[in-house]
């Protein structure tokens, strides 16, 4: 029996709420997601990766073992994953998509860029892959860019938030794109997941759990426990693995350790003068993305 394929994509944006869309639409009866949220597949095929994710099996590279993540495939109605890395590398991406899946239906779910870089910034303080300051960090992209090996895409605080082009690209290269912002995942999540279920059209009328956030942002509010608990568990992650099998299911068990994580976290706050330069930054691009996509973003700017 042939294989199926993703018919629709989950393309970005980073620090966005993918994660959580990933396990609401996961939860629908017609919706079949990768077991991995984020394969990154199609960027495989050009960005090189880190040894250290290859070895986690963060990326797949070969064709075949990506077509092994949905041979468990039955009769969903809706196929998909949810790399938002894509979105970041669209010129090359959007090639690769194409010659992979075709003209799949994609999804793309935006964030106010100042706040997407500083939760970006912060998730990775906490996973012991930041040291410096928001502030020094942003001032060291552009070096940090010339070593992809050490530093992907996830320090590229800066470049990451400006959407308009990667946005344009979509719309102009496939015919079924639907673009949703992150605030009225905040505001009306439940409105917002039934939209996707229409657009993807499986039944609008299932109504997911809602009650959990996935991938909460902050900083450790104490570095040494959040470590051994969160960022280097292997032997409680490979127990609490099996565990699961056996008594809860899956996603179960990643709802207990979300929430558990979140009570170790705490908000930082930005200083007003790096909002500042930050809201200068983008100015441009916001203005040019609300157009474009017909949506009012000046909030982002305030």
């Amino acid at each position: 029996m042939k294989t199926k394929l993703p018919n629709f994509l989950i393309v970005g944006a980073a620090k966005s709420g993918t994660t959580s869309l990933y396990h609401y639409l996961n939860q629908h009866p017609e919706v079949y997601m990768s077991p991995i949220k984020e394969p990154r597949f199609i960027t495989a095929q050009f960005v090189k990766y880190p040894l250290r994710l290859k070895k986690e099996k963060c990326v797949i590279e070969d064709f075949e073992e990506y077509k092994k993540l949905f041979k468990h495939v039955k009769n969903e109605k809706a196929i998909g994953e949810a790399s938002v890395d894509n979105l970041y590398y669209y010129e090359e991406s959007i090639k690769f998509i194409k010659k992979y899946l075709r003209d799949v239906k994609v999804i793309i779910i935006l964030r106010n860029p100042i706040e997407s870089a500083f939760s970006n910034y912060q998730m990775l303080v906490r996973n012991r892959g930041e040291h410096l300051s928001f502030e020094d960090a942003l001032n060291a992209e552009d070096e940090r860019k010339k070593l992809h090996m050490i530093y992907g895409c996830g320090w590229h605080y800066k470049s990451l938030g400006f959407y308009y082009k990667q946005v344009k690209a979509y719309l102009e290269n496939f015919s079924q794109v639907k673009v949703y912002l992150y605030d009225d995942l905040k505001n009306n999540t439940l409105g917002l997941i039934k939209d996707m279920y229409e657009f993807l059209e499986v039944d609008a009328s299932y109504e997911p759990d809602l009650s959990y956030k996935y991938n909460v942002g902050g900083i450790p509010k104490n570095k040494f426990i959040y470590n051994i608990l969160f960022v280097k568990p292997k032997l409680l992650k490979g127990f609490i693995e099996k565990v699961s099998k056996i008594f809860l299911l899956e996603e179960k068990i990643y709802k207990l350790a979300e929430d558990l994580k979140a009570r170790y976290l705490t908000k930082q706050q930005m200083k007003p003068e790096t909002r500042d330069y930050l809201k200068n930054l983008y100015r441009e691009d916001i203005l040019k993305l609300q157009d474009l996509i017909k949506r009012d973003l000046s909030h982002w700017l305030r």
